[in-house]
């Protein structure tokens, strides 16, 4: 069962947004809050209460809704996100949080399907994805590609650094992982390095930032990383 959160001050726009919901043919249990405070005393540490988190830009005070996204996000990076508002100025900034989608009242109710359908849908087949590799002690482990921030090459080895903060050898080759890595979802990004764009938190010319590990980005990547990187952003939205 999926548990979306509304979090919104409008009752009318919480009622819609519920009948919305409930009519996407979805196993979905729906709670809503009319303020930021009463959505935060409802959430575990890692914020995974609630796998969908549907809100205004702004619930009472100008921009509050964003800070609240931004806040879930810097917590959980597994939560789809769906700003639903009255205006556009905070569009470019939803990019920052990854939000799935960004929708003006008066909405279609088929939009929200449409951003529910693509989040839990359309990713499925990269959360199945995995490589079956030989760790540096001779023994084989499935790794799933969701759970990978970064791969390192170093010593003639391949590291690989997971989300939990583990991190696994194999004497793989970096460039045989970058061919059965999904593609939409991995970018090699320097000689030794292959990262997962779905953990990265910021990009400047010369690095990503995933989970506030600086990943070097080469020159002759740079192009190249700045497409693949907002591609993929305004794929999430």
């Amino acid at each position: 069962m999926l548990r979306a959160a509304i979090v919104e001050k409008s009752k009318e726009h919480r009622e819609y947004i519920r009948a919305g919901l409930m009519g996407a043919n979805l196993d979905i249990q729906v709670s809503e809050f009319t303020n930021e405070y009463d959505y935060l005393e409802n959430l575990n540490e890692d914020a995974s209460s609630f796998d969908i988190l549907i809100l205004n830009t702004t619930i009472r005070h100008e921009g509050d809704g964003l800070k609240l996204a931004a806040n879930i996000r810097a917590r959980n990076r597994k939560v789809m996100i769906c700003f639903i508002t009255d205006s556009q100025r905070y569009y470019a900034e939803a990019f920052s949080v990854f939000a799935t989608g960004y929708l003006l009242y008066p909405f279609d109710v088929s939009e929200l399907h449409n951003c529910i359908t693509f989040f839990w849908q359309k990713p499925n087949m990269e959360r199945r994805a995995s490589l079956m590799l030989k760790e540096a002690g001779g023994s084989y482990r499935r790794v799933y590609c969701r759970n990978i921030l970064y791969m390192e090459s170093a010593n003639r080895k391949v590291i690989l650094h997971m989300e939990d903060g583990g991190s696994m050898e194999s004497y793989a080759k970096l460039d045989e992982l970058e061919q059965q890595l999904p593609g939409r979802l991995f970018f090699r990004c320097h000689q030794s390095y292959i990262i997962s764009l779905y953990f990265v938190e910021k990009m400047d010319a010369s690095k990503f930032v995933v989970q506030s590990h600086e990943i070097p980005i080469s020159r002759k990547y740079q192009r190249a990383a700045r497409e693949v990187y907002y591609d993929y952003m305004f794929e999430k939205l």
